[in-house]
């Protein structure tokens, strides 16, 4: 998904979306961060959108893979929503020179997710959204009500779109993930862009899935002016567009201009 403007860029950021949902999901940031000068690019990841069924189930390398496949070399920043964070975490700690900087919206902590029941959640979103669209669109916007029509919208066509057989196979097997130790790895500049300490069943209910401890010893680990909480759900970028492109606007000019 190009989201190139035409003017002259300051270097290359890639958006990776959260669970069950597409490369869409930036259809509002990566035109916005453009039209400020840099090169974005988005794209599905493996097991949601456009992307071929999986025959096994999937996995953080699957992940990790797919997008280091498509990064086409380094960029400046890399950008991720929830399961798209996870990947670009992983990736940018097993190699430092993916990426110049990171931005990571709302990783999903490993206690403090049921793994079992947002597998169960996936399977039947999945199938709640193709056999009652008007109804799921009724629940996606009770549920969050700061999003736009198009947010709605893209939501549910990524919900209806995923592969929803192999990410709950992987969710309730092999996909784990240790957030700590994964952020311990990291050697260049990051921002962590947090929703309030408050319950949720990501990916679609309001409330953080980075509670308690692990929220705590997360960071700890990194500069407390590059922790931003901001009111709203674990779909920030959507809950608070404006104030989420503000502060990564910032940490980008500030980190790699100049």
């Amino acid at each position: 998904m190009n989201l190139e403007s035409d003017r002259s860029h300051a270097g290359r950021i890639v958006l990776l979306h959260g669970l069950v949902a597409t490369a869409k999901t930036w259809w509002r940031i990566g035109p916005s961060l453009a039209a400020h000068g840099w090169q974005p690019t988005a794209f599905d990841l493996p097991g949601h959108g456009n992307e071929p069924r999986l025959s096994i189930p999937l996995t953080l390398d699957i992940l990790v893979s797919s997008v280091q496949d498509r990064l086409d070399g380094p960029v400046d920043l890399l950008i991720g929503h929830s399961l798209g964070a996870l990947a670009a975490l992983a990736l940018v700690g097993r190699n430092n020179r993916v990426a110049r900087a990171l931005v990571l919206e709302e990783p999903p902590g490993f206690a403090s997710v049921d793994t079992g029941l947002l597998a169960a959640s996936v399977e039947a979103d999945a199938a709640l959204a193709r056999s009652d669209p008007a109804g799921y669109e009724k629940r996606l916007r009770e549920a969050n009500p700061r999003w736009s029509a198009k947010d709605v919208e893209y939501a549910m066509e990524g919900v209806a779109e995923v592969d929803e057989v192999s990410v709950a196979a992987g969710l309730r097997g092999p996909f784990t993930w240790d957030l700590p130790t994964m952020f311990a790895a990291v050697n260049v500049p990051l921002l962590l862009i947090l929703a309030p300490d408050a319950p949720s069943r990501f990916p679609l209910e309001p409330g953080s899935a980075l509670r308690g401890v692990e929220r705590e010893r997360v960071s700890s680990l990194i500069p407390v002016d590059r922790l931003v909480v901001l009111e709203g759900g674990h779909a920030l970028h959507r809950d608070q567009p404006e104030q989420w492109l503000s502060v990564v606007k910032s940490f980008a000019d500030e980190t790699l201009k100049g």
